[in-house]
C-alpha cells in the first residue's frame, strides 16, 4: 500500500484546522465590527446632541442680538430700571437721605411713578408721595402697592409700608399667589408690626368666615384627619396581635392618646400667641428683595414679552444652567392647605399661633369629637381566636374553655381500631402456633409466628402512638389556656392604661376649648 494515504489525511487535516482558525477569526472579527458600531452610533448620537444643541445655541443667539437691538429702543424704561435698582440699593444700606433722581417721564410706565413715590416717602414728603403714587396706582395698582410695600419694608419703613399692606393683601381667595404667601408669613412674624399682624388675621378669618357650610365641612374633616395623622395612636405593640386587630378595644384610648397630644401641640403653640413686633430678618430681606428684582427686571407692559424671551434664549443658550425666576405672582398654594400645614407641619411658631387662631373651629371640632370618641367603654368581653378556635376573654378571664379542649381532643383523637386488630392478630397468631405445634405442622408455625408478631407489632406502635396523641393533646391545651390567660392579662391591663388616658379626656378636651375659644 502507498505511503499517500497518509500524506493525504495530514494534509486533510491542516486544512480544517485552518479552516477552524479562519472561522475563528471571522467571529472575532463580526464581534469587534459590531463592537465598533455600537461605539460609532454612540459617538454619532453624542455629536449629532452636542451639533444640535450647538444649532440651538447659535439660533438663540442671532434672536437674542436682534432681540437687544429691540430693547435698546426702550430707553427710557431702561434709565427708569437703572435708577430704582441706585435707589433700593441706596435705601437698603440704609441711607436716610437718597439722592435725587433724575430721569426722564416714560408715559404709561408704572415703576417711574412709584420710584418716584418712594424716594419722597423715605424723605418724608408726604404731598409729593401722595401725587407720585395716584399717578403709579392709576397705571398699575397691583404692582405699584407690591413695589413700595416691599421696598419700604427692605428699608426698614414698616409703618410707612403698612398702609399699602392692605392694597397687596386683598381679600383671599381659594388660592395665594407667591408674593401674597410671603407676606402672609412676614405680617405673622411681625414685620409690619400689630398693624400687619391684625391685617393677615383679619384677611383669614375674612375668608373663613365666608367659606359655604359644604367646604367648611370637608374642612373640618380635613383637619381631623391631619390631627390623626400628626400626634399620632395610642401604643399597642405591647398587646397580643390577636388584640391589636380590635378596633372596640384599641380605638377609644387611641383617641384618648391623640386628645391628649393635641391639647400638647395647641399649648405649647400658646407662648408665640403674641410675637414681637420687629424688622425683617436676614431670609425675609433676602426673598423681599428677590422678589422686588423680578418685579423692577419685568418691564413695561410693551417690553415685558420681549424681555421673557431674551430670558428664555439666554437661558438656550448657557444650555439651561441659569435660573429661571419664579414669576412674583406664581401660584404659592391653596389657602386652606398652607393654613392647615402651618398648624401642623411648620416650625415657625408665629405661623402655627396664626393657624391656630384662625382654625380654631376645627380644632375645636376635632377635640370634640376625640373626646366623645375617647369616653366610650370598652367591650365588655371580645371574641378572639385562640388556635382556631374562638373564645370569649373578659379581664376576668375566658367564660369556659371547654369547646377549645373538645375541639383539641378531636384534633388529636385517634382510632382504637388498628390497637384491637393488632391485638388479636397476635393472639390468633400465637394460638395457631400452639396448636399447629402440638400437631407437628412446622410450616403452619412459622407462619402463625409470623402473624402473632406482626400483630404484636402493631398493637403497640398504635397503642404508643394513640398515648402520645393523648399527650399532646394535653400539651396543646395548656398551650392554649397559657396563650388565653395572657390575652386575658393584657386586657386587664390595656383597661387600667385606657381608665388612665380616659379620666384626663375631658379635661384635654376643656383646655383646647378654653383656648381656642
Amino acid at each position: 500500500m502507498s505511503d499517500d494515504w497518509w500524506v493525504d489525511n495530514r494534509q486533510d487535516r491542516q486544512i480544517r484546522d485552518l479552516q477552524s482558525e479562519l472561522n475563528a477569526a471571522y467571529d472575532d472579527a463580526e464581534r469587534r465590527s459590531r463592537t465598533l458600531q455600537s461605539k460609532l452610533s454612540e459617538v454619532q448620537g453624542t455629536l449629532e446632541r452636542r451639533i444640535d444643541r450647538l444649532a440651538r445655541s447659535f439660533d438663540a443667539f442671532v434672536e437674542l442680538s436682534d432681540l437687544r437691538l429691540e430693547l435698546a429702543a426702550f430707553d427710557r424704561e431702561i434709565a427708569i430700571r437703572g435708577e430704582t435698582r441706585r435707589l433700593l440699593t441706596s435705601l437698603a444700606r440704609e441711607v436716610t437721605d437718597p439722592p435725587r433722581r433724575e430721569t426722564a417721564e416714560c408715559p404709561g410706565y408704572w415703576l417711574g411713578p412709584a420710584a418716584e413715590a418712594l424716594h419722597a416717602l423715605v424723605r418724608g414728603d408726604e404731598v409729593a408721595a401722595e401725587s407720585h403714587a395716584t399717578e403709579a396706582t392709576r397705571r398699575d395698582e397691583p404692582r405699584t402697592a407690591l413695589f413700595l410695600t416691599l421696598a419700604l419694608a427692605v428699608a426698614g419703613r414698616d409703618t410707612l409700608a403698612a398702609p399699602w399692606l392692605a392694597r397687596t393683601l386683598p381679600p383671599l381667595g381659594t388660592t395665594v399667589t407667591r408674593v401674597q404667601r410671603r407676606l402672609w408669613t412676614a405680617c405673622a412674624e411681625g414685620v409690619f408690626g400689630e398693624m400687619g399682624r391684625s391685617h393677615i388675621e383679619r384677611r383669614l378669618a375674612e375668608f373663613v368666615d365666608g367659606l359655604p357650610a359644604d367646604a367648611v365641612a370637608g374642612e373640618g374633616r380635613a383637619w381631623r384627619e391631619k390631627i390623626a395623622s400628626v400626634v399620632g395612636r395610642a401604643e399597642t405593640s405591647w398587646m397580643p396581635r390577636t388584640l391589636q386587630g380590635e378596633a372596640a378595644l384599641t380605638e377609644p384610648p387611641a383617641n384618648a392618646a391623640r386628645l391628649a397630644r393635641l391639647r400638647a401641640r395647641v399649648e405649647e403653640t400658646l407662648p408665640a400667641a403674641e410675637p414681637p413686633a420687629g424688622t425683617p430678618d436676614d431670609t425675609s430681606l433676602a426673598e423681599f428683595a428677590r422678589l422686588l428684582t423680578v418685579l423692577v427686571d419685568e418691564g413695561s407692559p410693551d417690553e415685558a414679552p420681549l424681555i421673557a424671551r431674551a430670558r428664555e434664549l439666554r437661558r438656550i443658550i448657557e444650555n439651561g444652567d441659569s435660573e429661571q425666576p419664579r414669576a412674583w405672582d406664581a401660584p404659592g398654594g391653596e389657602t386652606l392647605a398652607l393654613l392647615r400645614g402651618d398648624m401642623f407641619d411648620k416650625a415657625a411658631p408665629a405661623l402655627r399661633s396664626l393657624a391656630l387662631r384662625t382654625g380654631r373651629r376645627w380644632i375645636a371640632e376635632a377635640a370634640g369629637d376625640l373626646a366623645e370618641k375617647a369616653s366610650r367603654p370598652l367591650p365588655a368581653r371580645v371574641r378572639v381566636r385562640v388556635g382556631g378556635w374562638h373564645l370569649s376573654v373578659g379581664p376576668d378571664g375566658t367564660e369556659s374553655t371547654a369547646e377549645l379542649e373538645a375541639g383539641v381532643d378531636d384534633v388529636y383523637a385517634t382510632s382504637p381500631v388498628a390497637e384491637r386488630a393488632g391485638l388479636s392478630l397476635a393472639v390468633a397468631g400465637v394460638l395457631v402456633l400452639v396448636l399447629t405445634a402440638v400437631a407437628g405442622i412446622p410450616a403452619l408455625a412459622v407462619l402463625a409466628g409470623v402473624v402473632a408478631i406482626a400483630g404484636a407489632v402493631l398493637w403497640i406502635t398504635r397503642r404508643l402512638g394513640r398515648r402520645a396523641a393523648a399527650e399532646s393533646a394535653v400539651r396543646e391545651k395548656d398551650r392554649l389556656i397559657r396563650e388565653a390567660g395572657q390575652i386575658t392579662e393584657a386586657i386587664r391591663e390595656h383597661r387600667s392604661r385606657y381608665e388612665t388616658l380616659a379620666t384626663s379626656a375631658a379635661k384635654d378636651r376643656d383646655a383646647i376649648l378654653t383656648i381656642v375659644d
